[in-house]
């Protein structure tokens, strides 16, 4: 590659690392291109935020302490950047993106096809530079969870299966090409592969693109790809939901194929272990999400953690969280990459907060479990998890069709609207789905932001369209199988949680009135930024997540924040642009809420 310029990058590395952060502040950001080695060593350069995640463990820590829990409360709007072409032909959006900046230089997208460059360098406004439209159709919700940037480009994987490279000086479209929806390998569904989308933030690692099918709630078939980063070209696909002949294949039982339209979709970007080869993503719920008897088995390779060989897209090894799942209690949210003592032996863990309720931490050399604790507030859906497995202590594997709690394990027509039946907890909503985690590697703590509480609901049979696999749409509840309108809810609420990673279990916990979307920041301040669904970014204390600073925007906020710096200053930014967050599954107080689309960003 043309692109490696590691010995100054180590170098210049080192100089911030060894100096405080206020030196770190005030040297000038790198103005090269994005490089494989620039990445692997992101940590190096808090002043600019990269990729996504943050790094490619996906830590979401920031290095920068100019704000701190000391002066926090003197946090301001330094500007804003509105992001209102989003709403150009729709009524809602559903911005889940952060920006990245490189050298004062910003690139976001805003959800609908149109790609920023804003030069953020003076501190006090945004200035446009150029603006690149791809043309998503105006039928397609606004919805994006974020870009990544190599060389001198960034990319995109939109909602509509195309995946678009832009120059970053220009703001020319380098390619744009149609990855999804478009025939797979032999013997692969192609049932609903007219349906297949992305949502999770590509990864740029290696010389290679990797995108992964978000769609499997449209009874698609997940999966992953790479595309050689200058072209396009497909170098590999590997898919999540295996046909019968494939290894897995026997986990799907049933006699009508439900494989093809099983699900499993990629929705939240994956983690990438340079040492070892790997790219761990979690993988999304089988589909039909609440009707297991659809589809007896463990349906793997779905509610997973799977490490994926970058060279040739091959599974080098998976944990299955939760078999046979039927509670929409899927595991496609961020994996984070964490090198610690556990146990008394310095690990290479992955680790993950579930949507099932548990902060999980495995090996990521092979997948082994090592830990799982409780970090929601309540969980009935289960009594636990096996020490010694990692599966919830009620898993059988000689059954085909699990039955865990049974009172909280609504199978079809057990349950009628207003019936005296227990509230399967965590909520449907609740653990954590894409909102992404965050890691402060000098504490050895885990922080996330997610939703709790409880719900039940009335469970209709899917209906086959026959031995040839494929579900009947036209059936009252379709592929869904449940009425939504009939959901019950109690207690719905948002959460922040931290771990200590060295115990594997949970050390803070701090209780907010409305869903927690957006997921957290860590920094070196000793605090944790997030957003709200009401419209509220706040700051918490990273030891006890007790709150310390809050601004209102008004707009439902389901996007991260990230920290950045240019001419000694540290800046947080975050976009708020989420629908309004009504019934049925958020909180009426909420529903006229004002729809927007803006970026805030706070300085001292």
């Amino acid at each position: 590659m043309a692109y490696r310029n590691t010995d100054s990058l180590r170098a210049a590395g080192r100089v911030i690392l060894g100096g405080a952060m206020a030196t770190a502040l005030a040297l000038p950001s790198f103005a090269a291109n994005v490089t494989q080695a620039r990445l692997e060593n992101a940590d190096a350069e808090p002043q600019n935020w990269l990729m996504g995640f943050q790094n490619y463990s996906s830590h979401r820590y920031s290095r920068l302490n100019q704000i701190n829990r000391d002066n926090v409360g003197g946090l301001k709007v330094a500007y804003t950047i509105p992001l209102t072409s989003a709403l150009v032909g729709r009524t809602s959006t559903n911005l889940q993106n952060y920006p990245l900046v490189d050298n004062g230089m910003m690139y976001v997208d805003d959800g609908a096809g149109l790609y920023y460059k804003i030069d953020v360098t003076s501190g006090i406004q945004g200035v446009n530079l150029w603006k690149a439209d791809a043309a998503l159709e105006k039928d397609i919700g606004a919805r994006s969870r974020g870009i990544a940037m190599w060389a001198n480009a960034i990319f995109h994987n939109l909602d509509d299966g195309r995946v678009i490279s832009i120059d970053r000086d220009s703001g020319e479209f380098n390619w744009d090409l149609q990855i999804a929806r478009v025939p797979g390998k032999p013997g692969s569904s192609d049932i609903n592969i007219e349906k297949e989308g992305f949502t999770a933030a590509p990864i740029a690692a290696d010389g290679k693109l990797l995108v992964g099918n978000s769609k499997g709630d449209a009874g698609t078939n997940g999966w992953l790809a790479a595309l050689d980063i200058n072209t396009g070209e497909e170098l590999w696909r590997t898919y999540v939901i295996p046909g019968p002949n494939d290894p897995g294949g026997e986990t799907w039982a049933d006699d009508h194929n439900a494989w093809k339209t099983g699900g499993g979709g990629l929705w939240t970007t994956g983690s990438y272990d340079p040492d070892q080869n790997l790219t761990i993503w979690g993988v999304a719920q089988p589909v039909p999400m609440f009707d297991p008897e659809f589809r007896p088995g463990d349906n793997l390779y779905t509610n997973s953690a799977v490490g994926f060989n970058m060279d040739t897209g091959a599974i080098e090894w998976y944990f299955q969280y939760t078999p046979n799942e039927s509670w929409d209690y899927d595991e496609q949210g961020v994996h984070m990459l964490i090198d610690a003592e556990f146990g008394g032996v310095t690990r290479k863990m992955v680790t993950h907060f579930a949507r099932n309720g548990y902060y999980y931490q495995l090996d990521r050399t092979n997948g082994d479990f090592l830990s799982a604790g409780q970090f929601v507030e309540l969980i009935t859906w289960t009594d636990g998890i096996d020490p010694k497995t990692g599966k919830p202590v009620e898993y059988d594997p000689n059954l085909q069709l699990q039955t865990y709690k049974p009172e909280t394990r609504f199978l079809r027509g057990e349950m009628t609207a207003g019936a005296d039946t227990p509230f399967a907890c965590p909520h449907l909503l609740g653990g954590v789905r894409w909102q992404p985690t965050a890691y402060n590697p000098t504490k050895k703590t885990a922080y996330s932001g997610s939703s709790d509480g409880c719900f039940k609901l009335e469970v209709e049979p899917v209906v086959s369209l026959g031995p040839d696999g494929g579900i009947d749409l036209a059936n009252r509840f379709g592929h869904k199988n449940a009425d939504w309108g009939l959901v019950q809810h109690q207690d719905l609420h948002g959460l922040l949680a931290a771990a200590d990673v060295t115990t594997g279990q949970v050390t803070a916990r701090h209780r907010g009135q409305f869903q927690n979307l957006a997921g957290v920041l860590a920094t070196a301040g000793g605090l944790v930024f997030t957003g709200w669904a009401d419209g509220s970014v706040t700051a918490h204390d990273d030891e006890t997540l007790g709150e310390v600073w809050r601004f209102h925007t008004g707009i439902s906020i389901k996007a991260p924040p990230i920290a950045f710096a240019y001419g000694g200053k540290q800046y947080i930014a975050i976009i708020a642009g989420g629908p309004v967050p009504g019934l049925p599954f958020g909180h009426a107080e909420l529903a006229e809420m004002s729809i927007g689309t803006t970026m805030y960003v706070f300085t001292l």
